[in-house]
């Protein structure tokens, strides 16, 4: 996967739109984001892949920004 497997650049990159935390069972790491009436919710096993989520859920929301 690519991305820096860093919880600190993680959060300095995302801790101002989403809350990641690390949980005990399941998934290993969540983050979520408050986005208008509903919550994005993402979980993954490591950093890595958390981090690439995040980066996709993004990339994914401006693209369907820029199409209205």
């Amino acid at each position: 996967m690519p991305g820096d497997a860093s919880l600190a650049k993680l959060f300095r990159d995302f801790g101002q739109r989403w809350e990641i935390e690390r949980v005990e069972r399941g998934a290993e790491w969540v983050a979520c984001r408050r986005n208008g009436s509903f919550v994005d919710i993402i979980g993954a096993r490591d950093l890595g892949a958390l981090r690439y989520r995040m980066d996709e859920a993004e990339r994914e929301e401006a693209t369907e920004r820029a199409a209205d």
